[in-house]
């Protein structure tokens, strides 16, 4: 078989990122991405999370629950702040059953006309992981699935934040 550079490196990557400019400022993008529970309007497989600490704005330590879907299949990853910093950035751990699975990041850079938003995904699992997760979730090759995903994800924010009153 006979692969072009790109594409090998797509199949095994671990690190994916993906930009986009957004004409909203970073404190209302950052007040958007942090809403995890809502994140089901924006991910074509995330559905939402369930927040396990009270009292507003998530912080560095605080934990959630994130929902996700890709056909019948279903599952639930239990996840970690460890970035929270407002306008700016705000990152993640996932894992499950105990194990790794990804770091997700939002940085957020001020721009002329807005904000440009980069979402990244870095795969943290093992070998072990790395089985489950296919089949738990039915997805072969994450990072190119993740790729395309992060990109549908964050056009549907910029959709979202670009036709609705800015306070």
């Amino acid at each position: 078989m006979e692969w072009r550079s790109g594409e090998w490196a797509m199949r095994y990557a671990v690190h994916v990122e993906e930009s986009i400019d957004i004409a909203a400022p970073p404190d209302l993008i950052y007040a958007t991405i942090v809403d995890v529970e809502n994140w089901g309007r924006f991910s074509p497989e995330t559905t939402g999370a369930s927040c396990q600490d009270d009292g507003g704005e998530l912080r560095v330590g605080d934990r959630f629950s994130g929902h996700n879907r890709r056909g019948a299949r279903r599952w639930t990853t239990h996840c970690e702040v460890t970035v929270a910093d407002a306008a700016r950035c705000f990152e993640f751990r996932s894992g499950a059953v105990g194990l790794a699975i990804a770091t997700w990041r939002y940085e957020l850079e001020p721009t002329t006309t807005g904000t440009r938003v980069t979402e990244i995904w870095h795969d943290n699992r093992g070998r072990l992981m790395r089985v489950i997760a296919v089949l738990v979730s039915g997805i072969r090759d994450r990072a190119t699935h993740n790729s395309q995903s992060m990109r549908e994800t964050l056009h549907r924010l910029k959709n979202h934040l670009e036709h609705q009153p800015i306070p």
